[in-house]
């Protein structure tokens, strides 16, 4: 029932409009035998009925009879011509134009196509009604020609003032949300152009009144001022204003009004009438393409600062209109940092696909919570999403923990199942003199991720825990100083013996590979932050990688050492373990080197084994087919210890260094050091204590039957060039039990 009501509305609307812009044009009729000058109902015939479909075209039929019955009488022989030559000709070209692109678009390429389709609407158009007018003798055979080129003229003229106005006002809506292209003109402007039109058309009058002989040079103006309105403003505005304009020269011009010849051959006649066509077609054309222009502008500049995925700004647009913000503004300004927990997981376990459904629906709530606001909001690639905006901490966190409780509440639904995450907020605020943005960029990504660390959904406010940030700062500079350390190849090999505690005459050396590096200024420097935060960051494997290379070009560089040399131990990290090409960088290495697989034992720690049991054997083996030895480093201090040791083929446990500081003052440390002991041996391994540092500590461990032992007691780290330069290059001396 509405589709119908809607159906005629739109009938009696085309009706109404095709008879109005037909009566206009009686005015350029003389005699009922006449073809007049300007048909505007084709024009908007032509529009209406591409635009709301063929069945439209029943109100063309319809408007004819009115006008006929109403305004302009003739022969009943011309009167089925006349319905039939707008209506059939109307249908062809529209079914011309849909054949050929739909839907239309405002571009240059679908004005050609519509005026390519009004040119045929035209001819068909001007056939049926010249011959209608011949066939009911309104005109001598001798006159067919002019009547169809005049008629054909007036139906073109009718097409070119009226179609594209009355198109783009039926889909301006439409077109404002496909190409939101923003004409920022000011109204002065506008104004200007408004004026400066009056007059120019105003100025036509005194140059035909003082018998100027060329009428249509006072064109120019009005033509110069469409092209403007093409270049500066809307194309709804230039199609409205060319109809307007050429509207007044064509009842002007064609009436013969205020002095003005009106045409009387078909010369002139169709000299007027082709000039009018171009000035009414070329201010739309250009408009078009300028249009065109815009909308690619547009695109690019939004391909430059949106991100695809989410339509927020992408990182580059949000740091640069960052930045400016930071240098305006007056008020406090409070950056908000989003990371979603395990985002991974998504990814591996349902899809990338589904990962990005998943942050596009986590951009709807971050538009949502901050709708009506100047906030800048961004998708800084990943899973990570940032918002400045002009409040305080306080003012903030209320949204920030809105945000973070409509994450952990959203449900995304993927192929029949429903998924879920949660999110990590780190929130800085900075008051004027506002800091720099990477400096708050750094606060805020810090207090981030240690939100994550404490478990995730949760927000945290920068500078309520300084301490922890600190630290991670500390741990952040550290792994810079470890990446440029690497690449500048920064790192000295330093070894510290391992004595045997055991009755042996093997006097050939047992050590340990340990690293430090000199920073920027040459300054030697303890390695343990340094191997810590390139652990965390995923330098661990490159850092390993280094020290066997070193220590493996050092020997070969060395050959004299190695007859020296009884065991060598290397440190790896628990990222080397799970990395399955540093296995194949290790085997291919070692073949090249001259120091024998026997020769080299491989510390790995105990944290490191319990993160992936299942690699951590294999890499064992495959090490220990080629003949290198293990140690199980910092034993004692992780998780179940004991459970795992059957399954391990390790061939020493290091205790780890806290219980040996205190040996000689707890019973505890001393009954944990026999019990690991004892294991070693019942499962024929040998204990290693480190840090050994007095000779109490040492009687206790022979009293309890330790095999080896390490530290300063016996010699502090040396670099190797000096280690083994000493003298007998043996291993240290040690007290008999």
């Amino acid at each position: 029932m509405h589709g119908a009501l809607a159906t005629a509305s739109r009938m009696i609307l085309l009706t109404a409009l095709y008879f109005g812009g037909a009566a206009v044009t009686i005015l350029f009729l003389r005699t009922p035998a006449d073809v007049t000058l300007f048909w505007p109902a084709a024009g908007i015939a032509y529009a209406m009925v591409l635009h709301f479909g063929l069945r439209h075209a029943f109100a063309i039929v319809i408007a004819q009879c009115l006008l006929h019955l109403l305004l302009v009488p003739a022969p009943w022989a011309f009167v089925p011509f006349s319905i039939s030559s707008n209506a059939i000709a109307t249908v062809l070209a529209c079914m011309y134009v849909h054949t050929r692109s739909k839907p239309l678009h405002l571009r240059t390429e679908d004005g050609l196509l519509l005026l390519r389709g009004g040119v045929l609407l035209c001819l068909i158009s001007a056939g049926i009604g010249s011959t209608g007018m011949l066939v009911a003798h309104m005109v001598p055979p001798q006159e067919f020609l002019r009547v169809y080129l005049q008629w054909a003229l007036g139906d073109l003229l009718g097409i070119t003032v009226m179609t594209p106005s009355v198109m783009l006002l039926l889909t301006r809506k439409q077109l404002r949300k496909l190409h939101p292209v923003d004409y920022a003109i000011c109204h002065r402007e506008y104004a200007s152009w408004a004026v400066l039109m009056l007059l120019g058309l105003l100025a036509i009058i005194p140059i035909v009144s003082r018998g100027g002989m060329y009428p249509l040079s006072g064109v120019i103006v009005p033509v110069v001022l469409l092209l403007w309105s093409a270049i500066r403003f809307s194309p709804v505005f230039t199609s409205v204003a060319t109809t307007l304009s050429t509207f007044v020269l064509a009842m002007t011009l064609g009436l013969g009004l205020n002095g003005f010849p009106r045409p009387e051959t078909l010369a002139d006649t169709s000299m007027l009438m082709a000039t009018l066509v171009v000035i009414s077609t070329v201010p739309i054309l250009l408009a078009a393409s300028f249009h065109e222009r815009h909308v690619v502008m547009v695109a690019l500049h939004l391909r430059a600062t949106r991100d695809s995925l989410t339509g927020l700004l992408n990182r580059d647009a949000f740091e640069e209109q960052a930045r400016a913000l930071l240098a305006r503004s007056q008020q406090p300004l409070s950056l908000l940092y989003v990371d979603l927990d395990n985002f991974k997981l998504i990814n591996d376990a349902a899809s990338h696909a589904a990962g990005d459904e998943m942050l596009r629906h986590v951009a709807a709530l971050l538009r949502e919570e901050f709708a009506g606001t100047n906030a800048l909001l961004a998708h800084g690639g990943g899973d990570e999403f940032t918002v400045l905006a002009e409040q305080t901490t306080a003012a903030i966190t209320v949204p920030g923990r809105r945000l973070l409780s409509a994450i952990d509440d959203m449900r995304v639904a993927w192929q029949g199942s429903n998924l879920r995450t949660t999110a990590s907020i780190g929130v800085v605020t900075s008051d004027v003199p506002h800091a720099s943005f990477d400096e708050l960029l750094s606060q805020v990504d810090a207090t981030c991720h240690e939100a994550k660390e404490l478990g995730g959904n949760r927000l945290l406010v920068a500078g309520l825990n300084a301490g922890a940030l600190h630290s991670r700062s500390r741990q952040m500079q550290s792994a810079i100083d470890a990446r440029e350390a690497l690449d500048q190849r920064r790192f000295e090999l330093w070894c510290q013996p391992i004595i045997d505690l055991r009755a042996s005459s093997d006097d050939r050396a047992h050590f340990e590979i340990l690293l430090r590096w000199r920073d920027g200024e040459g300054q030697l420097r303890p390695p343990a932050n340094l191997i810590a935060a390139a652990e965390r960051y995923r330098l661990g494997p490159r850092l390993d990688r280094y020290v066997l290379s070193a220590v493996l070009n050092w020997l070969e560089a060395n050959p004299q050492a190695l007859p020296l040399i009884r065991q060598c131990n290397l440190n790896l990290g628990a990222a080397t373990l799970a990395d399955d090409e540093f296995g194949d960088y290790f085997a291919n290495r070692l073949q090249r080197s001259n120091l024998r697989p026997e020769q080299l034992c491989l510390e790995i720690t105990e944290t490191s084994v319990v993160r992936d049991l299942g690699r951590t054997r294999r890499f064992i083996q495959r090490m220990r087919d080629m003949g290198c030895r293990f140690a199980l480093d910092d034993f004692g201090t992780g998780f179940c210890s004991f459970g795992y040791l059957r399954d391990l083929q390790v061939d020493y446990l290091k205790i780890d260094g806290s219980f040996v500081r205190d040996l000689d003052q707890s019973e505890l440390s001393e009954a944990i050091v026999r019990s690991i002991t004892e294991i070693a041996h019942l499962l024929g391994m040998r204990a290693v204590a480190e840090h050994v540092e007095n000779e109490a500590q040492l009687a206790s461990l022979r009293t309890l039957r330790v095999d080896y032992a390490q530290g300063y007691w016996f010699q502090s780290p040396l670099p190797i060039e000096a280690f083994f330069a000493r003298p007998g290059n043996t291993a240290p001396a040690v007290a008999p039990a």
